[in-house]
């Protein structure tokens, strides 16, 4: 590093126990004899943050940003789906594809002068001066924006108990979760609140509540829809997605979100311009079904210990459909399938730590400023406030760093090994496929229940769907049926098929679940 000057600016004044400070949090004790130069370094260095610091760095909104409206009145939100209502639409759209269909979006994701909670109060009245991409495409294409859906606290929950606001209902099943983290936005579109939403996906967040609640979630190819403007976890596993009722729908809105919108370095090469996107819902409308494809059967993603007996029988039996359409169906083995979960989470245990931190680097993006002036740095208050789930997260993360601080580049490594893994599979099958949870929907938890109760609610989600998000692969959760419920054999609550396919090539996924949809009505499957 080379410094600009070795001179502070005069008034500032960076004093032996800032530099001790520094130097302790390294584990290093500095020779006396040149304290004083590198205090006078540190003085240096702070010049250029201070006037960083000092500066406006937010870009301007592209629309107006009168758009605040009060937080839903409790007897308009009984399950607690709802952030904020509002209304957002484009005087003058381009186009038609959307035309007065109304949305909902998840509460990570920025509208201009709305405020966003992420399911938190750990920081508090965070109105982004941005709109998301997303936001603008989907206005763009005539739609109506109706309001934010609530998010779990700061989106690192797969279950419906952690939002600041309170815990969310399953649309089947009181008192059971809806999944997360995009869980209210698959309580509202399940419910018929709205005609379609979006979630974000760092783990299985669009694909677990879609699951769980009966829709269609599609977490598409890594870049293929831009993050622009949408509170990130770690990069690498960031993603955002259409959640809609049925399969036509998330092809028409996957058309509106995707191609490189020359913001976003998650946009990588093969990534589409707008213009280049596939009509996604006219290649449905062509399809001639799925005679002659070839699909394979996971077999280690229906594996796991723990798998539901019940939640496997119901994907075999909505397997052996695509059978009698005319597709080869035969199992397959990806061996490494069986890890992908846990080099994931010690992956993304230290990179989400990180971007909690503010401290992503290597990026070029448009970066959310304005969040991180309110949340950091963090305190005993802000972190009190968090929910067990993001505590854990935050203490596991910071834990891992300090013991195994090689291990986040290992584990991006060995994620490119599995990446491939998955690739040569799908050289010899057009897509596979697995169960996308292996467990049903959980009791939510007692507001008192302990730490260790709380997290067994969020076992038995992730498996399937973590994976991909490491290796970019798309990959569709569609409704297959019911199931019963845990603890109550009276309840009856959905489950779900994952669809996984080649990267850029959502069109044959689509077409597999559109091929299914048109066969059965999952409700009576």
């Amino acid at each position: 590093m080379s410094m600009l000057t070795v001179t502070p600016k005069e008034g500032i004044n960076i004093t032996l126990d800032d530099l001790l400070k520094a130097t302790n949090e390294l584990g290093y004790e500095l020779d006396p004899a040149v304290r004083d130069d590198y205090t006078t370094l540190l003085g240096a260095t702070f010049n250029a943050l201070q006037v960083v610091s000092e500066m406006e760095a937010n870009p301007e909104p592209g629309f107006s940003t009168k758009r605040r409206d009060p937080f839903p009145r409790k007897k308009d939100n009984p399950d607690n789906a709802w952030g904020w209502r509002f209304k957002l639409k484009h005087k003058n759209p381009s186009s038609d594809l959307l035309k007065d269909k109304t949305i909902c979006v998840k509460d990570n994701i920025c509208v201009a002068g709305v405020t966003c909670m992420v399911g938190t109060d750990s920081f508090v009245d965070w109105v982004p001066k941005t709109d998301a991409s997303i936001i603008t495409r989907m206005i763009e294409a005539g739609a109506c924006i109706t309001g934010k859906s609530v998010c779990e606290n700061l989106s690192v929950s797969c279950s419906s108990f952690s939002a600041a606001t309170g815990p969310i209902n399953n649309p089947y099943a009181e008192g059971y979760s809806a999944g997360g983290s995009s869980s209210g936005t698959g309580n509202l579109v399940a419910l018929n609140k709205v005609d379609m939403g979006i979630g974000c996906d760092q783990g299985g967040s669009i694909r677990i509540p879609a699951g769980l609640c009966g829709l269609y979630g599609f977490k598409a190819t890594a870049g293929l829809i831009p993050y622009t403007g949408i509170v990130s976890n770690e990069a690498i596993v960031d993603y955002a997605g259409p959640m809609t009722r049925t399969c036509m729908e998330n092809a028409v809105l996957l058309e509106v979100l995707a191609g490189v919108d020359g913001l976003d370095d998650r946009q990588r090469a093969g990534t589409p311009f707008p213009k280049d996107v596939p009509k996604y819902s006219e290649l449905l409308k062509q399809s001639e079904g799925i005679k002659g494809m070839r699909i394979g059967i996971l077999k280690e993603g229906v594996s796991f210990s723990g798998i539901d007996p019940e939640v496997e029988s119901k994907f075999r039996a909505a397997a052996a459909v695509f059978s009698d359409l005319g597709a080869v169906v035969e199992e397959v083995s990806i061996p490494l399938h069986s890890i992908a979960p846990v080099v994931f989470s010690a992956m993304s245990k230290q990179g989400s730590h990180i971007g909690r931190l503010g401290r992503s680097t290597g990026r070029r993006q448009v970066m959310l400023t304005d969040m991180y002036e309110k949340m950091l740095p963090y305190t005993q208050e802000s972190i009190d406030k968090m929910s067990i789930v993001s505590k854990a997260s935050q203490f596991s993360g910071e834990y891992s760093w300090k013991k195994f601080p090689h291990i986040y580049a290992k584990a991006v490594n060995i994620n490119r090994k599995i990446a491939e893994a998955y690739d040569e599979a799908l050289t010899k099958y057009d897509v596979l496929i697995m169960p996308t949870t292996i467990t049903p929907a959980d009791p939510l938890p007692a507001p008192d229940a302990s730490p260790l109760e709380k997290m067994s609610k969020t076992a038995g989600k992730l498996e399937n769907t973590c994976p991909f998000n490491a290796s970019g692969h798309p990959a569709l959760a569609m409704p297959i049926g019911f199931v019963t419920a845990k603890q109550d054999k009276n309840v009856r609550v959905p489950t779900s098929l994952q669809i996984v396919g080649k990267n850029f090539d959502e069109a044959t996924i689509l077409k597999v679940a559109y091929a299914w949809e048109c066969e059965k009505d999952w409700k009576k499957f």
